[in-house]
C-alpha cells in the first residue's frame, strides 16, 4: 500500500484512517485557490492492481497531469514506478503529460536500509522526467497541499505550451 486514497480522502475531506479500504475507481472534484485564483481539479484515484491497467488506461488519457506514487517506506513500490507505472503510462498515451513523482509516508520513516531517500526519489524523478518530486504524509500533511498546487501549476503550465504552439502556428 503506497496511500494513494489516503493521501486523496486527507487532501479532499481532511480525513485520515488507518482501516485500508480498497479502491477500485474513485473520482474526487476538489476546489483549490492557487495564486489567488480558484480551480477545481478531478482527483482520479484508481486500483493498482494488475486486474485494472484497463480502467487507469482510461484515466491516463482524460488527465491532464499524472501523479505516481510510492511509499517511501517501501521499496518495491519504488521500483514499481520504473518496472510498472512508466511502462503503462507509455502503453496507453500518446501524448506526454506533465508527471509528479510523490513519495508518500514520510511520517513513517525511521532511517531504516530499506527506505528511500529524498535524494534516491529526486533521483529517480529525473530518470523519469518527471517534473517534480514532492514527499508528503496523508497523517500530519506535511506537503500535501503543495502536491495539489504542484498538480494546477503543471496542468496551466501545459496548457501555456499548447496556447503558444497554437499562436504561433496560426501567426498571432
Amino acid at each position: 500500500m503506497v496511500g494513494k486514497t489516503c493521501l486523496t480522502l486527507s487532501f479532499t475531506e481532511e480525513i485520515f484512517t488507518d482501516n485500508y479500504t480498497a479502491t477500485v475507481f474513485e473520482n474526487y472534484p476538489v476546489p483549490l485557490i492557487v495564486g489567488g485564483e480558484e480551480f477545481v481539479i478531478s482527483l482520479f484515484d484508481t486500483a493498482g492492481q494488475s486486474d485494472y491497467e484497463t480502467l487507469r488506461a482510461y484515466t491516463y488519457k482524460e488527465s491532464e497531469v499524472l501523479v505516481l506514487c510510492f511509499s517511501v517506506c517501501d521499496r518495491e513500490s519504488f521500483y514499481s514506478v520504473v518496472n510498472s507505472w512508466v511502462p503503462e503510462i507509455k502503453r496507453h498515451t500518446k501524448k506526454k503529460r506533465p508527471v509528479l513523482l510523490v513519495g508518500t509516508q514520510i511520517d513513517l520513516r525511521q532511517g531504516a536500509q530499506h527506505e528511500v531517500t529524498t535524494e534516491e526519489g529526486a533521483d529517480l524523478a529525473k530518470i523519469i522526467g518527471a517534473d517534480c518530486y514532492i514527499e508528503c504524509s496523508a497523517r500530519s500533511r506535511v506537503g500535501l497541499k503543495q502536491v495539489f498546487e504542484h498538480v494546477v501549476f503543471s496542468a496551466l503550465k501545459c496548457r501555456k505550451k499548447k496556447s503558444t504552439i497554437f499562436s504561433r502556428f496560426f501567426g498571432r
